[in-house]
């Protein structure tokens, strides 16, 4: 019984010692090691082997019973349980920190080339400039876009496109170093940070990195050529700050692009007129535009009963450094550069959560949301708008989307499907800018839009010119005739209002009515001029 009893807390000691070991695994962790709680309890380990040990030391010098045995049992499953927690603990703590590092690096790398992104290029541009103020080196900030990319895209479809991207990441992989480093940026452009390099230095390696892109590519038994454009910002000269020399090498990649290409460096004597623009894209490509978007709304008019039947969504930017840019200016710029996407889905999600909590008030009321041509060629968008509609309590048939017949003539078969698609999940679709394209009507009819705008340029003169008038009238009977409704906007006095009322139209929209609002003054407004929900809307309003 001695034999066994000495036996069991050996095991125990040695299981004890075992778990030791993993508790030192735990003392020299940066994340535990502070931990007040490991340090007590590695302390407690030890006291627990001298503890083994003093009985073994007891037992061995007298009889023992039936009752050391058991003790010494229990000695022997304490050391086992110890090991097993502590084991378990050093397991945890692993598992954690490669959660953690998973998500740091899926933080700060792009999930498609595994190249570091946006986030981690401006920490090492940080980083570089708290050196080079010591050591008083130049750094080199480059900005490339892809030329001809969009055309792979467009004609062999997204997954050429990626594999490209791809294949690009793994030829400028190899001009990483401890002082380079390469990333994409998003889309079809990467940054590049070159510490301690010169500007002759810096416009030599731009040419090996465009070098590198013309040389072909080979996807899938496809040969494809690109080219690329490379924009240089150079620290200090141009810039002390790493928002500053990215944007000015954005700038510089933009003039170089508008050249047809190669390299440009940053410079304060770029022309005024291009500055302006090159700025303006910078500023649409920056991380914080979705922040500094808004949603105005313009009301659409029942021209049969005076109500507002509903609204169109209007997106508005203002900069904290241009200020307020109108749309006509950034729109057409943001198809170009690749953000329009990025800008619909913010008006999206903005127009979803206003109509939840408009519905909740007891506002029931459609809103028109415009599309681009940038938008109607994606083929996720239907599911990405899909998705967006499950977030919110609101019903897909308040959603109107807006189409142009230009935008749409782009490439039909896939508008006429995405359209389609769209209108099986409830959302309706509105035809916009109607007889400015030249779109057949056997296309159009094919098409399921519930809506056709009339664009304002044949509404605006429809007093005086008769011409405008006929056309206006024509397209109102047509459009009845194949099941549309009629939208007539830029209406701006009340004879163009009486006219369209004559003509049959539906609906109007105009300065006649309301210039664009913002939306906590849309409830009100429709208060206001409802005939027909005064009452009711009013009393929502007190008590909600």
């Amino acid at each position: 019984m001695k034999n066994i009893s000495l036996t069991l807390i050996a095991i125990g000691i040695i299981l004890m010692f075992r778990a030791i070991l993993y508790a030192r695994v735990l003392l020299k962790d940066e994340h535990t090691r502070n931990l007040a709680g490991w340090r007590l309890l590695f302390s407690f380990l030890w006291l627990f082997i001298l503890g083994f040990v003093a009985y073994a030391l007891s037992i061995a010098s007298r009889e023992t019973s039936i009752v050391d045995l058991i003790v010494s049992g229990i000695f022997c499953g304490g050391g086992l349980f110890t090991l097993i927690t502590m084991n378990v603990s050093v397991k945890t703590l692993q598992y954690v920190r490669e959660i953690m590092y998973r998500e740091r690096r899926g933080w700060l790398h792009d999930s498609l080339t595994s190249l570091p992104n946006r986030r981690l290029l401006m920490e090492r541009i940080e980083n570089a400039i708290t050196t080079a103020n010591v050591t008083k080196k130049p750094i080199a900030i480059l900005m490339m876009d892809l030329n001809r990319f969009k055309d792979v895209n467009d004609t062999l479809g997204h997954h050429y496109g990626d594999e490209l991207l791809i294949a690009l990441a793994q030829r400028l992989r190899h001009l990483t170093s401890l002082s380079r480093m390469v990333a994409r940026m998003g889309g079809d452009e990467f940054g590049f940070v070159f510490e301690n390099f010169s500007k002759k230095e810096a416009l030599a390696l731009s040419k090996k990195i465009l070098a590198l892109v013309d040389e072909p590519f080979i996807i899938d038994g496809h040969r494809l050529s690109i080219g690329g454009s490379i924009g240089i910002a150079m620290y200090p000269e141009h810039g002390d700050a790493a928002q500053e020399l990215l944007q000015n090498s954005d700038v510089a990649m933009y003039a170089a692009k508008r050249s047809g290409g190669g390299v440009t460096l940053y410079a304060a004597g770029i022309n005024e007129a291009s500055l302006s623009q090159l700025n303006l894209i910078a500023a649409l490509k920056h991380s914080d535009l979705t922040k500094q978007l808004s949603v105005h709304y313009q009301p659409k008019i029942n021209l049969h009963d005076g109500t507002t039947c509903g609204l169109e969504a209007l997106v508005r930017w203002h900069h904290p450094i241009l200020g307020d840019v109108p749309p006509d200016k950034f729109i057409p710029i943001a198809e170009r550069v690749g953000v329009m996407k990025t800008i619909t889905f913010a008006v999206l999600h903005s127009v979803l959560a206003q109509l939840e909590e408009w519905h909740a008030l007891g506002l029931t009321v459609k809103v028109a949301i415009n599309l681009s041509m940038r938008n109607l060629s994606d083929e996720n968008l239907p599911d990405d708008i899909a998705k967006a509609i499950a977030t919110y309590h609101t019903p897909p048939d308040s959603l109107i989307l807006e189409v142009t017949e230009s935008s749409m003539m782009s490439n039909p078969t896939l508008a006429n499907t995405t359209l389609t698609t769209l209108s099986k999940l409830g959302v309706q679709c509105s035809i916009d800018d109607f007889g400015t394209g030249f779109s057949s009507l056997a296309y159009l009819k094919s098409l399921p839009a519930s809506e056709i705008k009339i664009d304002k340029s044949f509404v605006t003169d429809i007093t005086t010119d008769e011409n405008d008038a006929i056309i206006v009238h024509a397209t109102i009977v047509m459009a009845h005739n194949m099941g549309y409704r009629v939208v007539a906007e830029g209406v701006e006095t009340a004879d163009v209002l009486e006219v369209l009322q004559i003509l049959g139209c539906d609906i109007a929209q105009g300065y006649y009515f309301s210039k664009p609002m913002p939306a906590e003054d849309v409830a009100a407004w429709i208060v206001m001029h409802n005939k027909n929900s005064i009452a009711y809307v009013s009393q929502r309003l007190k008590h909600g």
